[in-house]
């Protein structure tokens, strides 16, 4: 039998967490890490050694050379449900975890989903969930793909945003909360931005999918009011956050460390990474900041309640020119059954 050389074991043992960390961040199993470690595992199952990889930031192509190193194919869309399976089982245990690059972050977001219970969102529009996914495959993937690599992560990035959502319309339909605070200054700058004239000239179909995106939000608002909640308050956070299963046992804060506005300049995108915890004491500052925007809401607002929401909404997309294709848009998803999402 060939032996193959320990190449994955020491890049575990090289990362500076321990097992157990690496186990609960990739799903992949204890057991089989010490296993893997001793060098029990002579080739590790190609789905683990994938999983094991993106918990620790490597890109595709780093992960196909490994995979080379072990006589596997690169990775192919085949090998994409065995890797969202061991996703699912992950945990979110520990005072920090990082979040790395994009896709790292969207597979936590799924795993997320999959904790269900009550979600608040401190942000500065509706959750990134309610964007179609054209709109964020067109965000995520400006140019088109040129090397196998890119291609498989484009498709891996529209099975990950799949599942996401997937998970999202579950957790809708066992009647979890969901509820979201936004600045009322941060939320007008990001319509400006997004549906605005500017926009309108630089790109009209990715304007139409914006009207798609906020169709989304509205209707679960209007679909569920006590279940879906939005709220547009007269106070900045300066950052943007989640709590997931806020009201259960253990919550996880998710801080996505926003910027308020994005540069060019390299170094401004590397400024205080974002992270992951379960710890009393930060998910008591989080709950914290809630509680500071529940007391900024105006009870006098007409934007209150999800009527008043959708003709907030409406009105500034009116006002922009696309209230036919918000109207249409929505009209689609209110005469669908259930909860459904363009």
């Amino acid at each position: 039998m060939r032996k193959f050389k320990a190449c994955l074991s020491g890049i575990v043992e090289s990362s500076g967490l321990n097992l157990n960390q690496i186990s609960k961040i990739s799903g992949i199993s204890n057991a089989y890490l010490t296993k893997l470690i001793k060098g029990n595992i002579n080739k590790p199952g190609k789905d683990k050694i994938a999983s094991i990889l993106l918990a620790l930031n490597h890109s595709i192509p780093e992960i196909n050379a490994i995979l080379a190193d072990y006589d596997y194919m690169p990775l192919n869309r085949h090998d994409i449900p065995e890797i969202l399976d061991n996703n699912r089982r992950r945990k979110f245990e520990g005072r920090i975890l990082p979040q790395f690059d994009h896709i790292y972050f969207e597979l936590l977001m799924a795993a997320l989903e999959s904790i269900g219970g009550t979600k608040i969102i401190l942000k500065h529009r509706p959750s990134g969930i309610f964007l179609p996914s054209e709109l964020y495959m067109m965000k995520a993937f400006p140019n088109r793909p040129a090397s196998e690599a890119e291609k498989f992560f484009r498709t891996f990035t529209r099975d990950v945003v799949a599942e996401r959502k997937a998970l999202f319309l579950k957790n809708c339909e066992q009647g979890y909360r969901f509820e979201t605070y936004m600045c009322r200054a941060c939320f007008e700058e990001s319509l400006e931005r997004n549906i605005g004239p500017a926009a309108q000239a630089a790109d009209p179909r990715k304007v139409a999918l914006f009207a798609k995106f906020y169709a989304n939000a509205v209707a679960a608002a209007l679909k569920a009011p006590d279940q879906h909640l939005y709220h547009i308050v007269n106070r900045c956070t300066y950052f943007q956050f989640q709590i997931q299963d806020a009201d259960g046992d253990t919550p996880k804060v998710s801080y996505t460390a926003m910027r308020r506005h994005d540069y060019d300049n390299a170094c401004d995108q590397l400024t205080l990474e974002s992270f992951l915890s379960d710890d009393i004491g930060i998910v008591a500052l989080f709950k914290n900041e809630v509680a500071q925007c529940m007391g900024a809401l105006d009870g006098t607002d007409g934007r209150l309640g999800s009527d008043g929401f959708h003709a907030a909404i409406r009105q500034r997309l009116t006002a922009y020119g696309i209230g036919g294709q918000f109207d249409a848009a929505l009209a689609e998803l209110m005469d669908a059954p259930g909860f459904a999402l363009h």
